[in-house]
């Protein structure tokens, strides 16, 4: 049997909590393609089945996850407290073997900051824009030595807006994104799981494909709910959604209840 994937174990974790007495279930084994990831069992019935998935950009996400993905970034030399921020483009792997250089020297000159750089610090400039770095930021003191870290610089549209009322935003972005060509794949595994509840459960990274406004009220503490039901294609019958923000509730529609909220998990470790 396949491990579980970090997400996953979040995810079977707070619908643990978010469903006493029910039993989530793991599904995918890994044995055949096309498996659903977790069933709902109540008693010693299956009643649902569940599919996880992410709105997430890609290309950024393998990008962090080749900057930080094996866990906190320590280059043995460096003092460290690196706060380091990139451009999309930024190639992971030529990062990995010169922005620790870059940054050594910056140490030596005493520079916490690019634009503290003086004298040869203009070639350090330019090394890195060559490198994708828009900036980097060294902290007074750090609890652990030689560290970097990395974060993307994403563009406006998604990083900040103007915060609504309701959630209602989310609601309508979601409905469209659900009929999108790349969720067939998710869409067709809760169709053949047969089972009467179909349950899509929905992560929002930090490098979530969705527009600030969709994205806000599930990061935000006590983020309004929506108010409009979503328009869910048939083969989905309950929606759960949340941020991997430590902040922000998750929200969950059903067609009985509506909308409503529940709370994450927080001893278990979230994906980027």
């Amino acid at each position: 049997m396949q491990r579980m994937r970090g997400e996953e174990k979040w995810v079977q974790a707070c619908l643990q909590a978010a469903l006493p007495g029910i039993e989530v279930r793991r599904h995918d084994d890994g044995s055949q393609p096309g498996m659903h990831d977790f069933d709902l069992i109540r008693g010693i019935r299956r009643f649902a089945a569940v599919e996880v998935t992410a709105a997430a950009d890609a290309t950024l996400l393998e990008l962090w996850k080749i900057m930080n993905g094996g866990g906190r970034w320590i280059h043995d030399g460096l003092a460290g407290g690196w706060l380091v921020t990139l451009l999309p483009s930024a190639r992971a792997k030529r990062l990995r073997a010169e922005l620790p250089g870059l940054l050594a020297e910056l140490e030596r000159m005493g520079a916490q900051q690019l634009r503290e750089a003086h004298g040869p610090g203009e070639d350090i400039v330019d090394r890195a824009e060559r490198l994708g770095v828009v900036s980097v930021y060294q902290s007074p003191a750090t609890d652990f030595p030689g560290s970097i870290y990395c974060t993307i610089d994403l563009p406006p549209e998604q990083s900040g807006g103007w915060v609504a009322d309701t959630g209602d935003a989310f609601s309508h972005w979601v409905s469209s994104w659900l009929r999108e060509p790349s969720q067939a794949d998710n869409l067709g595994k809760l169709r053949r799981s047969g089972a009467t509840e179909r349950h899509l459960f929905l992560l929002l990274p930090g490098f979530t494909t969705a527009p600030f406004d969709a994205f806000d009220p599930l990061m935000r503490p006590d983020g309004p709910l929506p108010v409009v039901a979503p328009s869910l294609p048939e083969e989905i019958t309950h929606l759960w959604a949340m941020s991997t923000w430590n902040t922000g509730d998750g929200f969950h529609w059903a067609p009985d209840t509506g909308w409503t909220r529940f709370h994450k998990v927080n001893d278990v470790e979230p994906p980027p």
